[in-house]
């Protein structure tokens, strides 16, 4: 089928623009930190074969929600092939997922939202309040509903590509060569967990599959096309901020969180420190909103005789979703960095690398499952892709 069929199909390119959206996130504004000690090129062909290991584990989750003819999801596609013991290592994993990438947020929207204090009172705001104020406001617009947390977020995704845009019109005439010339390749597998947070889309599989009716080339448009556009737009974004760093320093690089922090000593480009700051909060509200309401659909589905939809138990479940990583935010503090490598580097491995590749094949060899599409390779890609998630968690190890 040829593209512009399938972007006539109804429903393909809104999928497509789920899993681009899916994967730009906070993800982001860690990923020059780590990227810069590697230098540009080898993080760039770390960060292709992170976008082939994520598609790569997409289509394999596509075809086992393509087993199934009602409406799944990961868990109920786990239990069905390796049992209850797999779907309940699947829910804690989503669990610890949820809780990392909340820790992560409070801790680098704490430092965004005390500098902006900050500026306001022209007085020094500790990182304490900064967390305690990201804590509050999005903890207000959560348990304020769905269709608040959905209004407000469209505003912030336009700041998002507004603010991207103009921080790319500003840095391109800033970037030197020179700057990208760094080759650390030992750095470079230290981008791994943080690439693969930025590529995290497959939790959306199964919705889309029933959202396109099962049709398979659409399917595969969206999984392989919409992961593809974060790759450019992520080339870009190291391009520029790995080129408008004027030197490398090892300790002051190991010392930064946020891209903030790195480029706030590397240009003298206020605007473009203006426009990074604001990009950045942008970038984590945009994860963090959507994340919180996942996260109360994915309590309320998992506890449903506990969690119903009354307004006391919507604030009971809005404390257990937020004050424990509150509680981890303030006791550890600058753990952006740390929370997203580990969620990256151990749980997204497990829950989008070993678990799709297992189901695969149970599901095809014991379990004699099949469907109308089979991912390319045989029983061959999905042990590669064991293989290779088995590497990324003994290297995280490591």
């Amino acid at each position: 089928m040829s593209l512009f069929a399938l972007l006539k199909t109804p429903g393909a390119l809104g999928a497509m623009l789920l899993v681009t959206g899916c994967c730009i996130g906070a993800g982001m504004i860690g990923l020059p930190v780590m990227s810069a000690l590697a230098g540009f090129m080898p993080s760039s062909i770390v960060m292709l074969l992170c976008y082939l290991f994520t598609t790569a584990t997409g289509l394999l989750l596509l075809e086992a929600t393509l087993w199934f003819d009602n409406k799944v999801n990961l868990p109920t596609i786990v239990e069905q092939t390796l049992g209850k013991v797999g779907k309940s290592l699947t829910l804690i994993l989503f669990l610890f997922l949820f809780y990392c990438l909340f820790v992560a947020y409070l801790d680098g929207g704490g430092a965004l939202f005390a500098d902006i204090l900050s500026s306001v009172f022209q007085r020094p705001v500790s990182h304490t309040t900064g967390i305690f104020t990201c804590f509050a406001f999005v903890g207000l617009i959560t348990y304020s509903g769905t269709k608040i947390v959905d209004g407000l977020n469209r505003g912030l995704l336009i700041g998002l590509v507004v603010s991207y845009l103009i921080l790319v019109s500003i840095g391109l005439p800033q970037v030197s060569h020179e700057n990208l010339t760094r080759v650390d390749l030992t750095a470079a597998l230290a981008t791994i967990p943080i690439l693969l947070i930025c590529f995290g889309y497959q939790n959306l599989v199964p919705s889309l599959t029933h959202y396109l009716k099962k049709n398979v080339n659409a399917i595969r448009f969206a999984i392989i096309i919409g992961n593809l556009i974060p790759f450019f737009i992520y080339m870009l974004w190291n391009y520029v901020i790995l080129g408008m760093l004027t030197s490398v320093d090892s300790t002051n690089i190991k010392e930064a969180n946020l891209v903030t922090d790195l480029l706030q000593g590397a240009t003298q480009s206020l605007s473009a420190i203006y426009f990074v700051k604001a990009f950045s909060l942008f970038a984590i509200l945009t994860s963090f909103l959507p994340s919180a309401v996942s996260f109360i659909d994915f309590m309320q589905d998992g506890f449903k005789k506990t969690f119903q939809k009354e307004q006391n138990n919507q604030l009971i479940l809005c404390g257990l979703i937020f004050v424990p990583p509150l509680i981890c935010a303030l006791f550890y503090p600058n753990l952006f960095l740390k929370a997203l490598g580990f969620a990256g580097g151990f749980i997204d491995v497990l829950l989008f690398g070993v678990l799709p590749a297992l189901v695969i094949l149970v599901g095809r060899n014991i379990k004699k499952m099949a469907g109308p599409y089979q991912v390319i390779g045989g029983n061959v890609t999905p042990i590669f892709i064991l293989i290779i998630s088995v590497i990324v968690l003994f290297i995280k190890l490591v």
